[in-house]
């Protein structure tokens, strides 16, 4: 048996990326899922509720390639940068992705329901390990703690977070200067 709540998810993931979210509507979802719309509501409660998980999972699904095809050996600040730059080239090439910077509502919701998974996320993960790199290899300054400069990068995702109330025409260059700054702060 076809489990619906993963059609529904599937045929949403598919249009999302394929349509748009405001060109998608429940009534695609279910037809292109072959399920009726009342089915629909029993699995999610809105269009919005299901776009933020069918996000949340490819935002994660992305940063995990970007992260699989780095050198994570190389200098710190190349590959914050290198990393930071493949994330915005994804997210330009994605309509699922480029929603966070396009649509205010959802990148309202998004960042609600996301602000309590950050530290799921495989992009914590990766910087748990990278600071803990660093140090190790004797990069970080003597006072940088791994708990001040997980802070410092747990900053930005706040930063992130409210990008759409930040006035700014380049919001990668801004992004970058702040990651700069931050890493002249925590290492040697």
């Amino acid at each position: 048996m076809v489990d619906k709540r993963q059609a529904l998810f599937q045929a949403a993931h598919h249009l999302f990326l394929t349509q748009g979210f405001k060109a998608t509507n429940i009534a695609q979802i279910a037809q292109y899922a072959g399920v009726a719309v009342g089915t629909f509501y029993r699995y999610y409660d809105s269009k919005e509720a299901l776009f933020v998980k069918v996000y949340t999972t490819e935002n994660e699904a992305v940063k995990a390639k970007i992260i699989a095809n780095v050198d994570l050996d190389q200098a710190p600040e190349p590959l914050i940068k290198t990393i930071l730059q493949q994330i915005f080239q994804f997210t330009n090439q994605n309509t699922i992705l480029q929603e966070w910077f396009t649509n205010p509502k959802l990148n309202a919701l998004i960042a609600s329901h996301n602000a309590q998974a950050v530290e799921d996320s495989v992009v914590y993960t990766l910087l748990l390990k990278l600071i803990k790199q660093w140090q190790t290899q004797g990069l970080m300054k003597p006072e940088m703690t791994q708990e001040r400069a997980l802070s410092l990068f747990n900053a930005l995702t706040v930063i992130d977070f409210h990008q759409s109330e930040i006035q700014t025409t380049d919001y990668y260059q801004l992004l970058t200067d702040l990651i700069t700054g931050m890493l002249t702060v925590i290492l040697k």
